[in-house]
């Protein structure tokens, strides 16, 4: 009985080639269309954890998207701010973290490896003199409040844009990123000591407003934050308490 049945599928199958094909046709772009949305997916939220993993073992990545009954939740950035301000017993700051995809030039050279993320004043730390993710400054200044609060067209470079770009005399130049120009107001130290080691490394970067960011990505809304901890042994307590005030906002 089985054997029949699989020859007259077989018939079937044999006789009407072109419904087969076509059939066969769906199915596989069907899959190959879940599979790429899957792909695009991880390989996104890969993307945005390696970035903060940089970042250091002392802070919180909260991540406003995918919340909520809308697919997104939409978190005002003071809300987040004032975290900081009710929980001082577990966060010293929190900044919007913009990762913005836009071509960085300077006269005619490309620099395509180069990063370049949005973040606000909160990133760079007075007490410590140096940003959430360890970096110092080697010259000028990190942004502040008014780059931010009026989406100025200013920038901070990493070291290997400052030797390679500008021969070490990037402070005060400007910087074309996607199609502005951006003044260069700070450099940072290297943290790569081999310089021919830079490239694509932490060292090539540039940090922008987070709301020029966002323009320059055409984002409406921020949804990926850096949270500063004030003591890593009680990451949990910290984390507990962020996602209890999103949960209610």
């Amino acid at each position: 009985m089985i054997k029949e049945t699989f020859k007259q599928a077989v018939q079937n199958v044999l006789s009407n080639k072109v419904r087969t094909f076509l059939t066969m046709l769906g199915i596989i772009i069907g899959v190959m269309a879940v599979i790429v949305i899957v792909g695009l997916g991880n390989g996104m939220t890969n993307m945005m954890n390696s970035q903060f993993e940089k970042m250091g073992s002392n802070l919180i990545q909260v991540m406003t998207y995918g919340r909520g009954t809308g697919g997104t939740r939409d978190v005002d950035v003071e809300d987040l701010y004032e975290l900081v301000d009710k929980y001082p017993q577990y966060l010293t700051g929190v900044t919007p973290y913009v990762s913005a995809s836009a071509k960085v030039r300077y006269q005619t050279d490309d620099y395509d490896r180069t990063s370049v993320y949005g973040v606000s004043e909160a990133f760079f730390k007075e007490d410590t003199k140096g940003t959430m993710q360890g970096e110092t400054l080697a010259e000028g200044r990190f942004l502040s409040y008014i780059d931010v609060d009026r989406h100025q067209n200013v920038c901070v470079i990493g070291d290997y844009l400052n030797r390679v770009a500008f021969g070490g005399n990037g402070l005060g130049q400007t910087l074309k990123i996607g199609a502005n120009k951006f003044r260069i107001v700070g450099v940072l130290a290297a943290k790569v000591s081999d310089p021919d080691m830079q490239q694509g490394s932490d060292d090539d970067c540039v940090y922008l407003p987070y709301t020029t960011a966002m323009r320059l990505s055409s984002q409406s809304m921020v949804s990926n934050y850096a949270a500063v901890m004030e003591d890593e042994g009680r990451a949990n307590e910290a984390k507990s308490a962020v996602e209890s005030e999103l949960q209610h906002q």
